[in-house]
């Protein structure tokens, strides 16, 4: 099997070792091609909001709201 090296940067090292845990993955290694596995297809197909559905929406400009004052009663007398 061929090998390739990956460097974690130790602020993503807690993380991992949670994940360890919660995996039962033996090492960083098997972590790694666990990620991978799991959702690498879902990283590769929305890595890029063009390949989003909802990018359209997202693209358009946001009109201003306004906002009325509410009305204002005088209570009722008797």
């Amino acid at each position: 099997m061929a090998q390739t090296r990956a460097v974690l940067p130790s602020r993503f090292v807690p993380l991992a070792d949670e994940l360890l845990a919660a995996t039962g993955a033996s090492d960083y290694s098997t972590l790694i091609g666990i990620l991978l596995s799991r959702y690498g297809k879902h990283l590769l197909n929305t890595w890029e909001i063009a390949n989003c559905p909802q990018a359209a929406a997202i693209q358009q400009p946001i009109a201003p709201v306004s906002i009325a004052q509410p009305e204002t009663f005088t209570p009722m007398e008797f």
